[in-house]
């Protein structure tokens, strides 16, 4: 089974919200959102639906409690269900409301419960962390966890444990206060004072005798056995200590013997061989790196530097710059002139054309200024401007004086009307009530609706059905006090039924006694006190009839014989049957306590009821007076509740006609008062609804504004038309004078640039222009080459006067070749010969100076290595490391002699007993050590035969005891077999229920064992499957380990190391139970049907690896059932999508906004 549509429809924050979960391959869903958006009330909708609401709820704070609804669509094998869940007696409704029976769902739910679904089908973060502490917690029941996370059931193990803990109250082996072991101590008791009872025969001297005869051969042995103990006692301490003594004894002499040692610290030898190692090692560098230093020094001795190149390396680097400047001057110099030649050729052409003349002194003496051709460029460029403004000027003030025209025109021939502000207001009203009618329908039928609720409830009281205003005068009791008498009532049955249960108890148990009495007497011959006592009466009478003479001696002396041997056999027969008259008299005395505990227990039963005839005759009463006459009172709660569900509906249906009829009221008052304004306009007839009047309101003030609008507009338009042509004229006036301007500065500038014989048209003007710009720019191009030219030549001046000069400082034979960029190039390549020298010098300087400073280290190395071992030498008072390091043997060997001393007094104090060192050595000195062992083993077997001796003992003192006090008993043999017969009882109700208790425990041990034998073997593999996923390979399986006590779950490295549920961490612990509920919901899923897994927030403690892993876990169980995936972190998206693909289902929810 799948949800494949949530409707919210009034349920928490959601208002006719719809979720859509399309099914898939991968029937996966994520629900993401920020807090507060809405999970886990969508959590809950789920397990609502499907289960129903719950009484109390906190998702009312929008909807009201009864209003609050939800819907879906359950997709399975047999098809789809579309369903409702409201609130109420039937809350399964059809999509049109229509009602559904209660089992609608019980089909495809397959018998689940809530409390089935949330465990096995819901998982959040918060659960996640309880199982993993769970399983830690739990470590000592490990099965019972392994068994509850596949089964699904958390409540077997607690049931089993009281089970046992009930077992173990009743009867327990080694335990006294069981109520076994009590009833049986009981019974033993009353055995024993049996037995005392019944050795009255015994004769007290012999029995004292023996019993003193004991006791003195008990204080014997005793006297025995303590110096046996003290002598074992000797023995053990002297084979303890000797081979301390002895120790000490070797240890002292071998300290006396080393005579006065230096004490050195304990580490001293070993900081000598250190020392003198460390000493050798810098010495040994110190002098390599002197040698080291020398051959430095001599490799920079070895170079000359050349000074006088140094000394005019700038003036070098300066020439050498300008001679790669003048590599290409004689060349340049060729070029330039034929460059000048061209410019001005070209300007003497351009100048032929103009008039001007051609050659060169006479044409830059009759060429216009710059200034001048400027002008007639700009006036050029300025005169299409002016005269396009000029025409649009002109055209700008026809077309706004039209416009003017035209306005006025239309204001002229326009029309309107006055819209009164009554009508206005009016018609606003009764907009308000334009769809009145649709609602006051809505509103009869919904008054309908709640004229038939009413009625429902009104049918639902049953014979005591009454109005709603006869209902609300009924004095019926209130629901405290309901409770109280429904309380009081069931504690009255309740007692009424105990005590006829204990009635019939005492009746079977008198019954029994009367039989096992009767039984008994007709087994056993017993004499009676009170036969014994009728014999002596009836001998003592007949003896008193011949005193007295009323009877002759011969004739009474018969009688008197027979009642006096009468009296005798009885008495002799009572001697000889004491135990069988104890018993029967037991058995009377229990029959007639029966009978008195039957005879109170009758009026027990009576009392209670008659207080329940009481009870009940005063509910009736009650019920009479409260006008619900033969009201039964477990009924009354029902019928209150009924009745309160009739005044609800008789309030809803008041609610609703009130609403009706103020909606109709304030709809006709509308009404008149639109119909009053229209006719203040013409406008309307009585006829005329309110839909038609409205409608005819709207088009008059419609069609009044859409007048005024345009009178408003042709004004607008007037006015503007009007400081339009104001403006246009006033732009064609500022034209016309900028182009008569234009005219006369054009005359005047072809004048100044000698163009007015070749300008007589604008375009015969700037073709001159343009030969004119040529000749200045073509001259102006001549005058660059002649510049460059001269340049070069100052440049190449310069370059030979420095190469001479620097050539006579240096090598005056470059002088003879003339070429002065080849001198320039050999003086550059000297003095880099110059550089590279000073920096190989400055190199060996820095190396001569590094191996001075290794040199110096080296060297506090050394001093530092022999300061250290300066004040370990001067303790020794030695000046070197070989004469200190026997010095610091010695000091060792005394250390660890004193030590051994410590350790075997210190044996001696703790194993001596208490004694001192010289009671000791007296006590060894007195015993031969070789034959100790034998002499410990012969005490010890004599303490073992005096032991066995004063058990026996011990049991005959016992048993004279035992003898001896049974003579002075006072205690009945009938009280005494009243007590076994009643330990007796107390022992078999004990053990039956001991047996009832133990067998269930053992029954549902049994099951579970069984149970978990079958699923806990396959639900280990795939959680360990699962788990080495989560855990991205770190771990690969999991294993229990059964012969410890108890069984430790360990899970398996990659690496082939074990690790126990307290070594991991607390996440990994997470994704182990993790792993364990997946592996148990799929073990569930194959044999039951599927429900949709609610997972919130699992993956908060898990890095982004570890909830990829978790989430591919999740793809795996979506495969075989639905998956809905809540969580605020949006992070997790791409992960998602990255498992599952693009195509995964995504339902955003958003939070509301704070005010909206």
């Amino acid at each position: 089974m799948r949800i494949s549509q949530l409707d919210l429809i009034k349920y928490g924050k959601f208002t006719d919200e719809t979720l859509r979960f399309p099914s898939a391959g991968q029937d996966f869903h994520v629900i993401v959102g920020p807090n507060e958006a809405g999970k886990s009330t969508i959590r809950t909708a789920v397990s609502e639906l499907l289960f129903g609401m719950k009484l109390q709820t906190p998702l009312d704070f929008l909807h009201a409690t009864p209003e609050l609804r939800i819907g879906g669509v359950l997709e399975s094998g047999a098809g789809a269900l579309a369903f409702h869940r409201a609130r109420g007696r039937s809350p399964l409704r059809t999509p049109a409301d229509d009602k559904l029976p209660d089992d609608y769902l019980n089909a495809i739910l397959d018998g689940a419960t809530r409390e089935f679904f949330e465990q096995m089908f819901g998982l959040d973060h918060g659960r996640l962390v309880d199982g993993g502490r769970s399983i830690l917690d739990a470590s000592d029941k490990l099965g019972q966890v392994l068994f509850e996370s596949a089964a699904g059931v958390g409540t077997l193990g607690p049931v089993r444990e009281e089970l046992d803990a009930r077992a173990g109250e009743l009867w327990a082996p080694r335990r006294s206060g069981s109520a076994f072991a009590q009833a049986e101590a009981s019974f033993n008791e009353a055995v024993g004072e049996l037995k005392v009872v019944q050795v009255r025969t015994r004769d007290w001297v012999d029995r004292k005798e023996a019993r003193d005869a004991v006791e003195q051969e008990i204080e014997q042995a005793r006297t025995e056995q303590r110096r046996l103990e003290a002598l074992r006692s000797k023995l053990e301490r002297v084979r303890r200590l000797a081979p301390y003594l002895k120790e000490l004894t070797i240890k002292e002499a071998a300290l006396a013997e080393l005579g006065a040692v230096v004490e050195l610290p304990p580490t001293a030898y070993a900081d000598l061989l250190k020392a003198q190692g460390d000493l050798a090692a810098e010495q040994k560098v110190l002098e390599e790196r002197r040698a080291d230093l020398l051959a430095k020094r001599q490799a920079r001795d070895a170079i000359d530097p050349d000074a006088d190149a140094l000394a005019l390396e700038g003036d070098i680097e300066a020439l050498d710059r300008l001679r790669g400047a003048c590599m290409n001057h004689a060349q340049d110099l060729l070029l330039l002139g034929a460059d000048v030649e061209r410019h001005l050729s070209a300007a003497g052409s351009a100048a032929a054309q103009l008039g001007w003349p051609t050659d060169e002194a006479s044409l830059r003496a009759s060429l216009p200024t710059a200034l001048s051709l400027k002008t007639v460029a700009n006036l050029l460029r300025d005169h299409g401007a002016l005269h396009q403004a000029l025409a649009g000027a002109r055209e700008s003030l026809d077309e706004r004086t039209q416009e003017l025209a035209q306005a006025r025109e239309q204001l002229a021939r326009l029309s309107t009307v006055d819209v009164p502000e009554v009508l206005r207001a009016a018609l606003a009203d009764a907009q308000g009530f334009r769809s009145s009618g649709q609602r006051e329908q809505a509103l009869e039928r919904d008054i309908a609706a709640a004229e038939r609720a009413l009625a429902d409830a009104l049918d639902a009281l049953g014979q005591w059905r009454k109005p709603v205003d006869a209902l609300r005068v009924l004095d019926v009791p209130s629901a405290a006090r309901l409770g109280a008498l429904l309380n009081e009532a069931s504690e009255r049955a309740s007692a009424a039924a105990a005590a006829c249960d204990a009635r019939d108890s005492a009746q079977e148990e008198l019954e029994r006694l009367e039989l096992q009495e009767k039984h008994f007497a007709e087994t056993h011959k017993v004499v009676t006190t009170a036969e014994v006592l009728a014999a002596r009466a009836r001998r003592d009478g007949a003896w008193g009839d011949i005193r007295s003479g009323a009877v002759d001696l011969a004739t009474g002396a018969p009688a008197v014989d027979d009642a006096i041997r009468l009296a005798d056999e009885l008495v002799d027969a009572q001697l000889g049957a004491t135990q069988a008259a104890a018993t029967l008299q037991s058995l009377r005395q229990q029959v007639e306590s029966a009978r008195a505990v039957l005879t109170r227990r009758q009026a027990a039963v009576d009392e209670r009821e008659r207080e329940l005839a009481a009870h009940r005759d005063a509910w009736s009463d009650l019920a009479t007076t409260a006008g619900v006459p033969g009201m039964p009172l477990a009924a009354m709660g029902d019928w209150l509740a009924k009745r309160d569900m009739v005044f609800a509906a008789q309030l809803e249906l008041d609610r609703q006609r009130r609403e009706f009829e103020t909606i109709r009221e304030a709809r006709a008052g509308a009404e008149a008062a639109l119909r009053t304004a229209l006719r203040l306009v013409s406008r309307g007839s009585d006829a005329d609804g309110l839909a038609a009047l409205i409608a005819i309101a709207e088009t008059f003030v419609q069609s009044a504004e859409k007048t005024l609008a345009q009178k408003d507009s042709l004004e607008d338009r007037a006015r503007e038309a009007e400081r339009g042509c104001a403006t246009a004229r006033s732009r064609a006036g500022q034209a016309q004078a900028a182009y008569d301007a234009w005219q006369a500065q054009w005359r005047d500038a072809l004048a100044d640039a000698k163009l007015s014989a070749n300008a007589v048209t604008l375009a015969a003007a700037e073709g001159a222009l343009g030969l004119a710009n040529a000749v200045t720019a073509e001259l102006a191009g001549a005058d660059a080459p002649r510049n460059r030219m001269a340049a070069i030549r100052a440049e190449l001046a310069a370059l030979e006067a420095g190469a001479r000069r620097l050539a006579e400082a240096l090598e005056p034979a470059w002088l003879a070749s003339g070429d002065w960029l080849d001198v320039a190039r050999r003086l550059t390549m000297r003095v880099a010969a110059a550089r590279e020298t000073a920096r190989a010098i400055g190199r060996a300087d820095e190396a001569v100076r590094q191996a001075d400073g290794k040199v110096a280290d080296a060297a506090a190395a050394v001093a530092g290595a022999d300061a250290r071992i300066q004040p370990l030498l001067q303790l020794a008072g030695v000046a070197s490391i070989d004469a200190a390091l026997p010095l610091a043997e010695r000091s060792d060997r005394q250390r660890q002699l004193r030590q051994a001393v410590d350790a075997a007094k210190e044996a001696l104090v703790r194993d001596g007993d208490g004694l001192s060192q010289a009671a000791v050595e007296a006590e060894v000195a007195e015993q031969d050590i070789a034959d100790v062992p034998a002499h410990l083993e012969a005490v010890k077997q004599s303490l073992g035969d005096v032991g066995k001796r004063l058990n026996a003992l011990a049991q005959q003192q016992v048993v004279a005891q035992q003898a001896f006090g049974a003579i002075d008993g006072q205690a009945s043999a009938a009280v005494a077999e009243a007590k076994r017969q009643e330990a007796l009882a107390a022992m078999g109700d004990a053990a039956e229920q001991y047996l009832e208790a133990a067998t269930a425990s053992r029954l549902l041990k049994w099951a579970t064992d069984r149970y978990r034998d079958q699923k806990q073997g396959p639900m280990l593999r795939r959680a360990g499957e699962i788990f080495a996923g989560l855990t991205l390979g770190e771990f690969t399986r999991l294993t229990v380990d059964t012969e410890r006590t108890p069984p430790a779950l360990y899970a398996r490295r990659t690496k082939g190391t074990s690790v126990e549920v307290a070594g991991l961490s607390e996440g990994t612990r997470d994704q182990l139970f993790l792993a364990l509920r997946i592996a148990a919901l799929e073990l569930q899923l194959a044999s039951r049907t599927a429900l949709p897994f609610v997972a919130d927030d699992l993956f908060i403690n898990f890095d982004d690896a570890r909830a990829k892993a978790g989430l591919e876990a999740l793809r795996d169980l979506s495969t075989r059932t639905q998956v809905l995936f809540l969580t605020h972190h949006d992070h997790l998206l791409p992960l998602v999508r990255d498992v599952f693909g693009a195509q995964v289902n995504v339902v955003a929810l958003q939070r509301e906004v704070a005010g909206a």
